[in-house]
């Protein structure tokens, strides 16, 4: 190692020892973070259009459909192939680099921060960047923030592996990068942070949301500083409940939405388990040979063409008939659950609002005759009770709305429509759009037994060494002999092959000797057969130790020991735990309490 390589070692512990002991270093990495990730989201914003350019001739082919005097008639022919070719550029790409990278990204997300100490591989946020922009770009019928949340999450997880932050501390600037992400795209850093919370962590905790506003709003900064600072929903005027006898309105509105949300959960894992019962042909291929079919839907439907968001607005200032916009909710679904199911990547949020605009309008306009108030309010309502009953997010669905529409007046009749939304979900269905992915590959984020002492660990990752065998032929007295130099009560049994027999124990050797005749071997004496397998959990490993009150079980793969289990093992393990959670909590200091300490001393 030269003179250069000595020097730089001792600084970089000291850059990381400043980033994980002091908060406000910590908050400066919050705000770089988020300002890195806006950056990506523009970039993935101008990809998008870019591609849909190149592809279309315009930037928001869906806003051009819907200006058309008839828009149920067919776009031009070549919308057909549009997707096939950008799922032929992403595909094999999202094979071979990130896999990932496929489907709507927030789940993956939570299973990085919740189970994986917010490790994400790098190349992660390159491909599904691309991937999205050409899948949205291309047609794709889904939104951005899957994408945007999983870039940012990458974003957070290369800067805090980079410090070598402690776990908590990396799940944090995971979150960070997260919450940026959203406030970038959507132009809502409030909402983002609380989303964070609500979905990724299922935690409320005042130092990640001050960690997790501060990158919000250095992203929304920079992302408004390159791309504006216009709404996303730009509606021409304010919407106000007319009158509070409406709130019934409301209230049946947030109850048809939820099950808008709820459907496009359903279609979207019901449509991926045909493509994977069905398809048996490369993986990398699926996207193009799918797109052929999403391509011919897109000619007949081309307002459905990628995020729609003009078309969305159209339908909330009242431009679409009650058919019009119930049969643009129905195709939305279906659109939606088919482009993830194919391969594409994206998010479903945007998506759920667009469902939840389409009904709440219908709605709004089914009962003009009955309700004071106009047919838009109730198709923004719908946007959000249509998000809360596929994520159960209340909170983040109120703030997310009311931010990027700009209708802060309408802040109680949503609260009321997404907790009745809420509820609703909750009622029919255990898990969200976003868990359900994860159950379904067996990955149990939410299980209690996760947040015992001993969790789900398997006993090869609970065991220690062996401490000692003893063959079946061996003599009793030299089998106390090896008993003694063990320092242990009870040792394995095995043959002269190697394979567990039993257990014997101090005190049936002891009361062995005393038997007449007295047993010759140590296979002549009453051996308990009580072991576990590798891989079995804490709760059976427990219970076979108190039936069979032994201090310890072999730990067994195919027959032979791998290990040794023992009341101590476990002591000993949480312990470790306990002494780590203790040191982590006097590594978070702040500058107050290290002022007070050292005015203590002196």
């Amino acid at each position: 190692m030269g003179t250069e390589d000595v020097v730089k070692a001792p600084a970089r512990r000291n850059w990381r020892q400043l980033f994980i002991g002091h908060r406000s270093a910590q908050a400066l990495l919050a705000v770089l973070i988020g300002a890195a990730t806006a950056l990506v989201c523009v970039a993935f914003h101008f990809l998008i259009i870019s591609w849909s350019a190149f592809m279309t001739s315009e930037t928001d082919f869906a806003a051009t459909a819907s200006q058309r005097p008839n828009i149920w008639s067919p776009g031009p022919v070549w919308l057909i192939v549009v997707p096939a070719i950008s799922g032929l550029v992403y595909g094999p790409i999202v094979h071979r680099w990130a896999p990932a990278a496929r489907g709507i990204g927030i789940p993956e997300v939570m299973l990085a921060v919740r189970r994986r100490g917010g490790q994400i591989p790098r190349a992660v946020m390159f491909v599904k960047v691309f991937a999205a922009a050409i899948t949205i770009g291309g047609g794709g019928s889904v939104g951005k923030e899957g994408p945007v949340v999983q870039a940012g999450a990458t974003v957070g997880s290369l800067v805090g592996s980079f410090f070598q932050m402690p776990r908590r501390r990396l799940v944090i600037l995971v979150s960070c990068g997260s919450a940026a992400g959203i406030a970038a795209t959507f132009n809502a850093p409030l909402a983002a942070a609380v989303f964070v919370l609500e979905v990724i962590l299922v935690e409320f905790n005042a130092e990640v949301f001050g960690m997790a506003v501060l990158a919000s709003v250095s992203s929304a900064v920079v992302s408004r500083s390159i791309i504006g600072d216009a709404f996303v929903i730009d509606l021409p005027s304010d919407l106000v409940l007319e009158s509070q006898t409406d709130l019934w309105a409301v209230a049946l509105v947030g109850l048809v939405c939820t099950f808008g949300g709820l459907a496009l959960s359903k279609t979207l894992y019901w449509l991926s388990d045909i493509f994977e019962r069905l398809y048996r042909g490369p993986q990398w291929a699926q996207p193009a040979l799918g797109g052929l079919i999403l391509g011919v839907g897109l000619w007949l439907f081309p307002m459905l063409y990628g995020t729609s968001t003009q078309v969305q607005t159209s339908a909330l200032v009242g431009e679409f008939a009650i058919t019009t916009l119930m049969a643009l909710a129905a195709l939305k679904i279906l659109f939606t659950s088919y482009t993830i199911a194919m391969g594409g990547s994206g998010g479903i949020f945007a998506p759920s609002l667009f469902i939840g605009a389409m009904l709440g309008s219908a709605i709004g306009l089914l009962l003009s005759n009955w309700t004071f108030s106009e047919p838009g309010l109730f198709g923004i309502i719908g946007m959000g009770a249509a998000f809360a009953g596929a994520a159960r997010a209340p909170i983040a669905a109120v703030l997310i709305i009311v931010e990027m529409t700009g209708q802060y007046s309408l802040t109680l009749p949503l609260m009321l429509a997404v907790v009745i939304a809420t509820f609703t979900s909750r009622f029919f269905t255990r898990h969200t759009i976003y868990t359900e992915k994860l159950v379904r590959r067996g990955e149990q984020i939410d299980d209690p037994v996760n947040m015992t002492l001993l969790g789900r660990n398997q006993a090869r990752n609970l065991m220690g060494p062996v401490p000692g065998t003893v063959n079946a032929a061996t003599s009793l007295e030299d089998a106390f002999k090896e008993m003694s130099a063990a320092e242990v009560t009870v040792l394995p049994v095995v043959d002269d092959e190697g394979v567990f027999i039993g257990c014997v124990s101090s005190l049936e050797l002891a009361s062995g000797r005393l038997r007449k005749p007295e047993p010759q071997r140590v296979r002549d004496l009453h051996l308990t057969t009580v072991s576990v397998d590798a891989d079995t959990l804490p709760s059976i490993v427990m219970q076979r130790m108190l039936g069979s009150h032994v201090a310890g079980v072999p730990v067994l793969e195919d027959g032979r020991l791998v290990g040794w289990l023992s009341t101590e093992d476990l002591v000993e393990r949480i312990y470790r735990q306990q002494r780590q959670a203790i040191a982590q909590r006097e590594q978070e200091t702040s500058w107050g309490s290290r002022w007070q300490e050292k005015r203590r001393k002196r």
